[in-house]
């Protein structure tokens, strides 16, 4: 029988990551019959209440100093999953921000774009190292990225900075050449950055290109058009800093370290639903690729389906986007198969053949040299339990 535990749990349940967290949290206390949780919002004006209740730990989304130093002061093993303040003084579990900014780099790559911008908050850690990670990789292909900052967490923030950082931002978009490919730190700042587009006349994604962090359903459908967005195994995070706390209240780990978990895969809605690419042939090529990669579409039907023949096709490709043809179909197919493994409970021959593949044997080959895992690994990999 697991021992009796108290965990308080500070988190803002208003934040779409924040319930996948909280289900994540559940997830694991389900599996130990002696846990006892309570929440409520990460405020330092609760930690007296949380002193009273006596828990043996506390998993927090720790923005402010203020609450930092509190349970500090309390002595017992904390967990953060904010992932923002610079120099904490405790653990810190969440999906790795550099791989974030990397995919992100890489989704717009491959898109042909030659024009990126960074929109997040100066002052968070996540969002200082998803832009790091970003521009590294950019550059990397020999482009360079216009960095604007805007502190959009409310308790990072006061009204006159919102508005500063409103004029800001519309400055910032009129001065970038397009079109451009922007990367937001979170989904809410996307959203904002959306606004702005519209109230300044730019259009999306003809002109600018968004993407948004975390697939927060309702902050990618309240603008028009949809915001595409990275998503997250938040449930994971939540499961693995349960199980980290676990494991310090235990004695099993002293000095614990921070543990960061992949991202998922990007969530194409119409915000970057584009390919930045001047040659008319190519362009059609690789919107007929997204549209149809899934059924049993191969290079000489590619061809045939925008009359150019193939050889011309292959050596056009590999001039402006430096990949084959079939490397491209293969690689819309295993961002499609990405999603049915993680978002749906089909079988493994269920999602080849959904994904355009000709049986397991061949998504496996294929998805193990696109990702170094095979479909189940990857599956597994972010399952809780």
């Amino acid at each position: 029988m697991s021992p009796a535990r108290r965990v308080a749990i500070l988190l803002d349940r208003s934040l779409h990551f924040v319930r996948g967290v909280l289900r994540g949290i559940r997830a694991y206390a389900s599996g130990k019959s002696g846990w006892v949780l309570r929440d409520g919002p990460p405020r330092p004006e609760l930690i007296d209440m949380v002193k009273a209740w006596r828990p043996h730990g506390i998993i927090g989304g720790i923005t402010l100093r203020r609450l930092e130093r509190g349970l500090k002061q309390l002595g017992i093993p904390v967990v953060d999953t904010a992932n923002v303040l610079p120099g904490l003084r405790f653990p810190v579990v969440d999906v790795d921000p550099e791989a974030l900014g990397r995919m992100a780099a890489e989704y717009f790559l491959e898109r042909g774009f030659c024009n990126f911008g960074f929109y997040g908050s100066e002052t968070a850690v996540y969002s200082r190292l998803q832009q790091r990670a970003f521009m590294e990789r950019v550059q990397e292909a020999g482009y360079s990225v216009s960095v604007c900052f805007t502190e959009y967490l409310a308790e990072l923030a006061s009204t006159v900075l919102w508005q500063k950082t409103a004029r800001q931002t519309r400055r910032w978009l009129r001065s970038l050449q397009r079109p451009v490919a922007i990367f937001c730190c979170d989904d809410t700042p996307a959203r904002i950055l959306a606004d702005a587009c519209t109230q300044i006349g730019l259009l999306i994604p003809q002109e600018v290109a968004l993407l948004g962090l975390g697939n927060d359903e309702l902050e990618c459908t309240l603008t028009r058009p949809l915001l595409s967005s990275i998503a997250v195994p938040s449930e994971r995070v939540g499961y693995e800093a349960a199980k980290l706390l676990d494991q310090i209240m235990s004695g099993e780990v002293e000095n614990p370290d921070s543990v960061f978990l992949p991202p998922l895969y990007v969530v194409t809605r119409q915000s970057t639903d584009t390919m930045a690419v001047e040659d008319q042939l190519v362009r059609e090529a690789l919107q007929y690729i997204h549209q149809h990669a899934a059924e049993d579409l191969g290079v000489g039907q590619l061809a045939r389906e925008i009359a150019v023949s193939r050889r011309s096709l292959e050596r056009r490709f590999r001039q402006v986007l430096g990949r084959s043809v079939l490397e491209e179909i293969y690689r819309v197919r295993i961002d499609q198969a990405k999603q049915l493994l993680l978002g749906t409970n089909m079988s493994i021959a269920l999602v080849a053949s959904r994904t355009g593949f000709s049986g397991v044997r061949h998504l496996d080959v294929v998805f193990r040299k696109f990702t170094g895992s095979t479909p189940t690994g990857f599956r597994r990999q972010f399952q809780l339990g």
